[in-house]
């Protein structure tokens, strides 16, 4: 089995390596020495998307494996480009959770069922990339950070509201749902293009601080 990183450089697999995580665990810790992030994989010449498609090969044994390729690319540019990829989805938030409260105290709040279910799944992606770009983000920073101190208090009282949320629907209580929507989640979805800014501010700073 051969690793490949950037069409060029050589990896050797690791040994004991018995399965595709376990190499990509050696790989993972290699690409963080070299400041560097992966942001595509590629098994037998096939892309392994993240999620759920690297989920299910990732107990893959090596000798199934003749080919992993990695590309990888400097942390704060992978930074960067992870910031402008959630910008696309986080002005709509705010609208979305608005527009799901109305549903919900409509005739068929129902059909609010499904639009509640798919806002939590892309909120919950939105806030794993985030913590993910605050962790990374974290290494550059020396001390405590009061930015990074406010995202993450964010992200606690997030995770708070739509744990609430949850525990509505399953009592079924449509208006405590429709309440915490309107007046607790979609201020806060409000705060995700603040949160960016700052997030974009900081990898600017490092940027900075990187080049003297």
């Amino acid at each position: 089995m051969r690793v490949i990183i950037n069409e060029k450089e050589e990896f050797p697999v690791p040994e004991g390596a018995r399965n595709l995580m376990n190499v990509l665990e050696t790989l993972l810790e290699y690409l963080s020495s070299k400041d560097l992030g992966l942001i595509k994989l590629r098994v037998n010449e096939q892309e392994v998307p993240p999620g759920k498609s690297l989920s299910a090969v990732q107990n893959m044994d090596i000798s199934n494996i003749h080919i992993i390729e990695v590309t990888a690319v400097p942390t704060l540019q992978l930074l960067r480009e992870s910031i402008v990829e959630l910008e696309k989805y986080t002005p709509e938030l705010s609208n979305l959770c608005y527009g799901i409260a109305e549903l919900f105290q409509s005739e068929n709040p129902a059909d609010a069922l499904g639009p509640f279910q798919k806002l939590t799944e892309i909120w919950g992606e939105i806030k794993n990339r985030e913590a993910l770009i605050v962790n990374t983000i974290s290494k550059y920073v020396e001390g405590e950070n009061p930015i990074i101190s406010d995202i993450i208090e964010h992200h606690n009282e997030l995770n708070q509201y739509l744990n609430e949320a949850y525990k509505a629907l399953d009592r079924e209580d449509i208006i405590s749902l429709s309440d915490i929507l309107q007046y607790e989640l979609a201020p806060r979805a409000e705060k995700e293009i603040e949160i960016l800014n700052l997030l974009k501010k900081l990898v600017e700073n490092i940027e900075v601080i990187d080049s003297n």
